[in-house]
């Protein structure tokens, strides 16, 4: 009996022994299949996977469904909300250029899967990037896809337990055609259940939802570009939504107002904002949080507020710092902090104005002398000045006011315009000196005190006085001329210093008399002599010459005299000639000289310098070189005076011819020869001869 159950014990492991052999040789047969389903990227072979595509999902399906979908950065690592745990959910709109689309699914089934393949077809304004666009793997993706011609494509390579969740990440292209919105598209997802052996490979198409939900982009700025300081101005910024998508629930926060950032004292009460830094104060007296709810895209809202700048603020530009929060596209809370800037125009140019008024743009002041400053004070402004102190002050002690110094005007009326004159004495040893004076004005404008001032620069010059005394008519080289001294009675030295004759009655004698004698010997003249009488007595004829001298209308003939410089209180001789003051009858006559000098800035000036010299008859012969010829002389003409001397030469040769024949005679009888007789008669002679 024993041997029996020994017998059928051991038939029954051999059975079992071949079960098993058997089972393993079955597995053995189909691993090297199952391996050979997933190529080198860990993707499911597409000659293996032609498993019927799972299409309806009902309570029986077992495999892979869709939980969400949304876009995430580009990697894996900042798609996790590190506070939350929560898919961080980006914002993407049309144009975005390459994007991430992350699908996140989970195993239903009770099996684990593993090699997990996903085909998303992409909408119109899509397109694959990434591994999608290789060639190889399109030409395997078309025949296992099961979708259009537009898959992008992904894969998870670990192994999921049932009821665990996964995501898988496709390369998208997001063109500027794609619209914003929700498309109903498809994902055909292939995968292995682990430890089945029947079915290598499983599919199933799945519905996702696939949504670009826009981005929102926002901006400010302000419509109020520029505010005056000191004055209450309304500030209109502008928050923009450049975005595709509607920013909601937002709340604007003016966060900081002012150039400095770090500015200390800041402090808010009643909804208003003073923030001070070291170099300016603006205070906002308005509203400091707007809520402003929903911006659409593409559109504007507009928040308004009133500021006041201190007038250190003036001419400087300040930041405007704005705290917006709002819900995104997706709907999540964010924040931005957005900058902007305001302009503090400067103040008016000053609004109480100083000038100088004179006949130049610099004054010069005449040492030894009271010299007159004007000046003049306006306002420029729209606004009334208040209590105007003007003030005049000299920079050299040299220098003293001798008129008032300073002016106290109460009040001025926009436009109001009124002069001030004094006058100030500067010393001789600042001649040739440059020196100034500062003309300021304090007042209040607007509740505040306001300078300006005006730094006005003079030159010190030295006072040229001239003077002409002791004249009288002299002769020098048979030519008549004037003689006197000419004295510098100021501080300074004129310079390059030249007289010459003038105008005067002296003159206008001198040409009478000429006109008088000319006419008076026209008729004892020949018709030659005549006409160059009228000649000379025709000033046009001769150039304009006549008796405009040089220099001023002086008798002709009459020359300029250098002198050189005229130191003070030294006297300087000068002698003008002057030709024909012997036509002049004796007695006393008016004569001026016309005197040119520079001063020590080397500007000339010219003065006419007046006195008397007396004519006397002696003054006048003595000035004819030349007598007059007798006045028979005058009627006798010059053909007749020629003939005349020819014949007295004629007679005068003659006589000395015959004196000359004279004495050859007497020689002879003194050699001897008593025949006198006959040398007077030539007997001698003959008797030779024969």
């Amino acid at each position: 009996m024993s041997s029996i159950r020994i017998s059928t014990t051991k038939f029954f492991t051999k059975r079992f022994a071949v079960k098993v052999v058997i089972q393993i040789l079955i597995v053995m047969l189909f691993v090297p299949n199952i391996v050979s389903t997933f190529d080198v990227f860990g993707q499911v072979d597409s000659r293996d996977c032609f498993a019927p595509l799972t299409t309806i999902l009902d309570s029986s399906y077992s495999g892979p469904v869709i939980v969400d979908s949304y876009w995430v950065d580009q990697g894996t690592s900042s798609t996790i909300d590190a506070t939350s745990n929560n898919p961080i959910k980006k914002e993407i709109g049309p144009g975005e250029g390459p994007s991430v689309f992350a699908v996140v699914l989970n195993n239903r089934g009770n099996i684990p899967i593993t090699s997990i393949t996903a085909f998303l077809n992409l909408p119109s304004g899509f397109t694959p990037t990434g591994e999608s666009m290789n060639p190889q793997l399109l030409q395997k993706y078309s025949q296992v896809s099961r979708v259009t011609d537009n898959p992008a494509v992904g894969n998870y390579y670990g192994t999921v337990q049932p009821g665990a969740s996964f995501t898988i990440y496709f390369n998208v292209n997001v063109s500027p055609s794609a619209k914003v919105g929700t498309f109903s598209t498809t994902l055909v997802a292939n995968y292995a259940q682990t430890g089945v052996i029947a079915q290598q490979c499983s599919s199933a198409l799945l519905n996702v939802p696939f949504v670009l939900p826009g981005k929102v982009v926002l901006d400010a700025s302000t419509a109020t570009a520029e505010i005056p300081p000191q004055t209450q101005s309304s500030v209109s910024i502008v928050i923009e939504n450049k975005g595709s998508a509607d920013a909601t629930g937002v709340v604007a926060t003016i966060a900081n107002l002012g150039s400095s950032k770090g500015a200390s004292g800041s402090s808010s009460n009643g909804g208003s904002l003073v923030l001070q830094s070291t170099t300016t104060q603006l205070v906002n007296l308005g509203s400091n949080t707007f809520n402003i709810g929903t911006i659409h895209a593409k559109s504007k809202a507009v928040i308004s507020t009133i500021i006041y700048p201190s007038s250190a603020a003036s001419g400087s530009t300040q930041e405007v710092q704005l705290q917006i929060s709002y819900q995104n596209a997706w709907g999540k809370l964010s924040s931005t902090t957005i900058s902007t800037g305001l302009v503090i125009t400067p103040n008016p140019p000053q609004s109480i104005s100083l000038s100088y008024l004179g006949n130049t743009t610099t004054p010069k002041i005449t040492a030894g002398n009271l010299d007159t400053l004007n000046f003049a004070v306006a306002n420029n402004s729209t606004d009334t000045m208040a209590n105007i102190i003007i003030s005049l002050v000299p920079q050299s002690t040299s220098v003293s006011i001798v008129g008032p110094s300073t002016w106290t005007i109460p009040n001025m009326q926009s436009g109001d315009r009124q002069v001030l004159s004094t006058k100030v004495y500067a010393a001789n040893a600042l001649i040739s000196t440059p020196t100034s004076f500062t003309l300021t004005a304090n007042y209040v404008s607007k509740g505040q005190s306001q300078t300006n001032s005006l730094t006005l620069g003079t030159f010190v010059v030295g006072n040229i006085k001239l003077q002409i005394y002791d004249l009288s008519v002299s002769s020098s080289g048979g030519t008549p001329g004037i003689t006197g001294n000419l004295l510098n009675q100021g501080s300074t030295t004129g310079l390059y210093t030249t007289v010459q004759l003038a105008p005067s009655p002296l003159l206008d004698a001198m040409r009478s008399a000429r006109l008088a004698n000319s006419t008076n010997n026209q008729n004892e003249q020949s018709p030659q002599q005549q006409a160059a009488a009228q000649t000379d007595q025709n000033p046009q004829r001769q150039g304009g010459q006549g008796f405009s001298g040089q220099g001023g209308g002086g008798q002709r003939g009459s020359t300029q005299q250098f002198i050189g410089d005229l130191s003070p209180d030294s006297p300087i001789p000068f002698s003008v000639p002057v030709r024909g003051l012997n036509s002049l009858s004796p007695g006393m006559y008016k004569v001026a000289f016309k005197v040119t000098y520079a001063d020590d800035l080397k500007d000339f000036h010219s003065i006419i310098l007046n006195g008397t010299v007396n004519i006397s008859g002696k003054n006048s012969q003595s000035g004819n070189t030349v007598s007059e010829p007798p006045s028979i002389f005058k009627q006798i003409s010059l053909p007749i005076v020629i003939g005349i001397i020819i014949v007295i030469v004629a007679v005068v040769v003659f006589l000395m011819k015959r004196k000359r024949s004279k004495n050859k005679k007497l020689k002879l009888v003194a050699q001897g020869d008593n025949d006198i007789v006959s040398i007077f008669d030539g007997t001698k002679k003959k008797e030779n001869e024969s």
